[in-house]
């Protein structure tokens, strides 16, 4: 190695082992501003001790001023303990300044760097000498001795500093990378090798059925082909599964090698939240907890930008002023909170909590520009979900850190990125939380490759919850959007064939697979035509000129080497709340109906509503009947022929639920398209509608005539004449 090489690799060490000590820093001044005086001994010795193996390191390299300033920081704190003071809030900072100052040594060596380095050592200096002046005018505890080192600038590192001598060596990280990408390439040669024996057991079976069927040229030859083809199947086969083995420990190795504690993504948050606070007048405290649960290099740094986002979100939009909050009946000072739990062996949750004013969902929903009828459907958690779009902000004023709707965006869009979910919760008057639930590593991706159109698509299997056929489900529609039935919940149904356009004319609503899904704290339903696999894939970024692809996240190579788009399981979850492409790409695949006009029978008990229904249909062409409540309809149903019912829920003498009940259980109607009407809004009143058969549900504050005559024609499978 050459003099020039060997001194890249000295620095690119040296600024690994910088960045610890600095995040020790951070946190150890933190610490030391809002401790009690029988704790400030201990924490004036670990910043010390830290700070003089910092100057030793930044010697060896050469970094005259980032030793300089280390000294100094060293000189202001062993003067203020030697003093028995506590600094000032100004002292501490200048203290948090000049740390930031080293920091910026390290990430960006440059002229102005270490020229602002240098400033704020002389600084420092001028500081550490004007503390025993303060000392005089104050009564003084016995004077503590200096720590080892103190006044030798030349002392070796303090070896008691912890140094890794538990069994961890330093190693740079691209080498890790290299050598894990190098792991997960046997992926796509483990499905290659499971595709070929797939495809030699089908040229077996394809001799074997010839030899059956009696080709003689095929008798003898054909036997020791298709016994050859079968040995060498069964032992490509088996050659697969000690691929598999070993691929799967030598990955497992590799992503151990690559873990790293979560307290690596918690260093600059404490100075950050102090730093925060100071300027908005606010007291802020910041605890941490789970520090040592291990996290994929990859995925910490969504980790560390998200919570970068979301404290300072907190501490600018969430925790109220020592004012504001003693008025509330609370601690002058705010709290946040940030817990890193493992969920199991795949998932790990990243929960950040302040006991701060909460969010305020009616405000966020204005800023969204979502109107009233449509803000009255969304629950408590969708209307939450609108803070995360781009541009979306409760503040009036834009602030160099807040006010343009921006942070969020960017945590949900990393969170999603990686494969993870981001859940937002709040109490009015008692703080927000932001769950981050992310995949432990992002390298293999277990998904359930599935047939859409002909094309197959894989879905990630950490967001999905159940799968049913399409008549299970029950495809009903609600306020104009298509919806399914799974484990007693009405969920929101996004077709993809529709979604991406693919949609063949012709399909029945009733065929396919519906598969329930959970993104973004919302679950809804995913139809598809069929599942083809459930199988590891290792997936890929679509790159930089396709980052912005709606509905896909990346791509992962199949078996037989075509490429599935993975679908970004929050864009189909959006997709299938807003009802795009749905009800409206099912009307287009009804068949064509017989000629002649279609009868229609509407039941309402008020005259208002039951004229307006009979104009708006017979001027779609619709014959139409009406009848004033639920008995009066049954009377109808006896004598006549209907080919819809469109009936309100609330009336005298047989409600609409009672009646639907009453269709389903009568043999000559229980086929018979029944759509709900009504002023009722509450979840659990729209799925005891669809309970009883109801197949689809309207609320008279969101009516739309083109909504209303487009469901007619698609429940009962017909066109207006």
């Amino acid at each position: 190695m050459t003099d020039e090489a060997f001194r890249e690799r000295l620095r690119a060490i040296f600024g690994e082992e910088a960045r610890e000590h600095l995040a020790q820093i951070d946190v150890g001044l933190v610490a030391l501003e809002q401790a009690g005086g029988g704790q400030r001994d201990a924490l004036f010795e670990r910043l010390l001790k830290v700070l003089h193996t910092l100057k030793g390191a930044a010697r060896t390299v050469d970094e005259i001023e980032l030793e300089r300033l280390c000294h100094a920081l060293e000189s202001m704190l062993g003067a203020a303990r030697a003093a028995g003071l506590s600094a000032t809030a100004e002292q501490f900072d200048l203290l948090h300044r000049a740390a930031a100052a080293a920091r910026q040594v390290v990430d960006a060596p440059a002229l102005r760097s270490r020229k602002v380095a240098g400033l704020l050592a002389g600084q420092l200096e001028t500081a550490a000498a004007e503390l025993p002046a303060q000392a005089a005018e104050a009564p003084l505890p016995d004077e503590a001795p200096a720590p080892e080192g103190q006044n030798e600038p030349d002392a070796p590192p303090d070896e008691t500093e912890p140094n890794r001598t538990d069994g961890r060596i330093r190693v740079d990280g691209r080498c890790i990378d290299s050598i894990r990408a190098h792991a997960e390439g046997l992926l796509p040669v483990e499905l290659k090798l499971r595709h070929h024996v797939d495809e030699l057991r089908a040229l077996a079976a394809g001799i074997a059925t010839r030899r059956r069927e009696g080709v003689a040229s095929f008798d003898a030859e054909a036997a020791r082909l298709e016994l050859a083809c079968a040995q060498l199947a069964t032992g490509l086969e088996n050659t697969g599964k000690e691929l598999h083995g070993v691929r799967a420990r030598l990955f497992e190795a590799v992503l151990e090698t690559a873990l790293v504690p979560a307290a690596a993504a918690f260093g600059e948050l404490p100075a950050l939240v102090r730093n925060l606070a100071r300027g908005r007048g606010k007291q802020v405290r910041l605890d941490t907890l789970g520090a040592d649960v291990d996290l994929d290099r990859r995925v910490l740094g969504v980790v560390r930008e998200a919570l970068i986002h979301l404290v300072t979100n907190a501490v600018d939009h969430g925790i109220e002023t020592p004012d504001e909050r003693t008025r509330a009946g609370k601690d002058p000072s705010g709290r946040i909170e940030i817990a890193v739990t493992q969920r199991d062996a795949r998932m790990v949750c990243v929960c950040v909590r302040d006991d701060g004013a909460g969010i305020d969902a009616d405000a966020v929903a204005r800023r969204a520009g979502v109107d009233a009828a449509e803000l009255a459907q969304m629950s408590e958690q969708q209307r939450l979900q609108l803070a995360l779009r781009a541009g979306v902000s409760t503040r009036t004023e834009v602030t160099s850190v807040s006010g343009r709707g921006v942070g969020l965006a960017i945590v949900a869009d990393k969170v999603a990125a990686s494969g993870g979910q981001l859940v937002v919760g709040t109490v009015p008057g008692a703080g927000a939380s932001f769950e981050l639930l992310l995949p432990v590593g992002v390298a293999s991706l277990r998904a359930l490759v599935v047939e859409v159109a002909g094309h197959r698509y894989a879905l990630p299997l950490a967001g999905l919850e159940a799968v049913r056929s399409a008549a299970q489900a029950a495809v009903r529609t609600v306020e104009g959007r298509e919806t399914v039935l799974v484990g007693g919940r009405v969920l929101p149904l996004v077709r993809l064939a529709a979604l991406f356009g693919t949609a063949r004319p012709g399909n029945d609503a009733d065929q396919g697979v519906v598969i329930a899904a959970q993104a973004g704290g919302q679950a809804f339903g995913v139809l598809v035509d069929a599942i083809v696999a459930e199988q590891d894939l290792l997936p890929k970024p679509m790159g930089p000129l396709l980052r912005r692809v709606r509905w896909f996240s990346g791509a992962a190579q199949l078996g037989d080497g075509t490429l599935a788009p993975v679908i970004a399981l929050e864009d189909a979850g959006a997709a299938a709340l807003a009802g795009r492409g749905l009800a409206g790409a099912a009307a287009a695949a009804a068949p064509a109906p017989a000629a002649g006009p279609r009868k229609v029978l509407v039941v309402e008990d008020s005259v208002t509503s039951r004229l307006l229904l009979k104009h708006i249909l017979e001027g779609a062409g619709y014959a139409v009947d009406t009848a004033v409540d639920g008995l009066d309809a049954q009377s109808r149903l006896r004598t006549g022929r209907y080919d819809v019912v469109v009936s309100d829920v609330e009336m005298p003498n047989m409600d609409g639920l009672a009646l639907t009940a009453s269709i389903r259980a009568t043999p000559a109607t229980a086929e018979l398209p029944v759509i709900l009407v009504t002023s009722l809004q509450t979840p659990e009143q729209r799925e005891a509608g669809l309970r009883v058969g109801a197949d689809a549900y309207f609320t008279k504050g969101s009516f739309d005539q083109d909504r209303l005559l487009a469901t007619v024609r698609r429940v009962a499978g017909m066109e207006a004449s």
